[in-house]
């Protein structure tokens, strides 16, 4: 198993060793020493300045982590002005992984005692007034998911916070999929897997399937589709290649369901002849096939969320938030103002 987990993480290395770290070819040998020197010294889970942001369920604003020493709180900005404020009340610990219900009468989201430790699921009013534990911070838990038409909630689990190589940091490794029952907080494994990365779970509209984007050795970044009550039931399974994809196994991530339930939307690198690898967003009609670039960008791409009308997905690039049109491919950026 050493072998094998040690030969996935030098695939990542040369191509992208994961959504959130990348090693370009061009720039790996300055970056061995580096490496190494700092790999074992990670022991938590490290919480950027900025997170990836959701949608409020109006579409109007966006809801997001900011980091602020050992402590990070979710923050509200709306899209238009820029204006933006605390929507919790906690005094510290740390906030993370916001998600509203369907309905936009809740809000999940994770919140620890401090930066990179295990952190409880919370249920607030979308306000985030009201806020209590449903399932406590015991395990790793983490990306909390409503269940359309249903009294469920999903969210991942990490058995394991490590690095199978000298030449890579900690990261989470050994996911799987719950659910949490949210009168009573009753808990189930939905999956068994222990998926070597997990970058996103996305329930349909219709609360029936649901879509993982993980990693798995030898097949690489993939995406799974699974049907919400059939436990056991094969998955489908989706690799798509965009143009120009990395030679080898394609690096796909980020797999969000749209309002049809037919279609879904994704981030994916491309590699231009002699230069660092682009990362953008595609439309993937799962039926056919076939697939739609939307943006066209240089460089990282750290976040994507989708609205609840699916028609314009939210960006995290280079410490940016950009709303991307999805019908138009206009991409605005959000300047955000000083917090009130």
């Amino acid at each position: 198993m050493v072998t094998v987990r040690a030969v996935r993480v030098f695939q990542f290395v040369f191509l992208t060793y994961s959504h959130h770290t990348c090693f370009m070819r061009k720039f790996l040998i300055p970056l061995l020493s580096l490496l190494l020197a700092t790999a074992c010294q990670v022991n938590q889970p490290a919480q950027p300045p900025l997170s990836p942001a959701v949608f409020t369920p109006d579409g109007f604003a966006i809801i997001f982590t900011v980091t602020h020493g050992k402590d990070c709180f979710l923050y509200k900005a709306d899209i238009a002005s820029g204006a933006m404020h605390r929507l919790t009340q906690a005094a510290s610990g740390c906030e993370s992984d916001p998600a509203f219900s369907p309905d936009g009468r809740q809000l999940a989201f994770m919140h620890a005692p401090r930066n990179g430790v295990r952190a409880a699921l919370m249920l607030a009013k979308p306000d985030g007034t009201s806020s209590r534990m449903l399932v406590p911070g015991e395990e790793d838990n983490l990306q909390p998911v409503f269940v359309p038409h249903t009294n469920q909630i999903l969210f991942l689990r990490s058995g394991a916070f490590e690095h199978y190589s000298p030449l890579v940091d900690n990261h989470r490794h050994k996911f799987d999929l719950f659910s949490a029952d949210l009168a009573g907080g009753g808990i189930t494994a939905l999956t068994q897997q222990k998926f070597y990365d997990c970058s996103r779970i996305s329930v349909s509209a219709d609360g029936k399937q649901i879509i993982m984007s993980v990693s798995t050795y030898p097949e690489g970044d993939q995406f799974l589709i699974l049907p919400i009550g059939e436990p056991g039931a094969p998955a489908q399974r989706l690799q798509p290649m965009v143009p120009n994809a990395p030679s080898g196994s394609p690096v796909v991530y980020n797999a969000l369901w749209l309002p049809d339930g037919r279609s879904v939307i994704f981030a994916a690198a491309t590699q231009p002849p002699e230069a660092n690898f682009n990362y953008n967003v595609y439309r993937l009609d799962i039926a056919s096939g076939s697939i739609e670039q939307l943006s066209h960008l240089t460089g990282l791409l750290d976040g994507l969320s989708v609205s609840t009308d699916g028609k314009k997905a939210v960006l995290l690039r280079q410490g940016v938030y950009s709303v991307l049109d999805l019908s138009t491919q206009q991409l605005t950026p959000v300047r955000l103002q000083k917090p009130t």
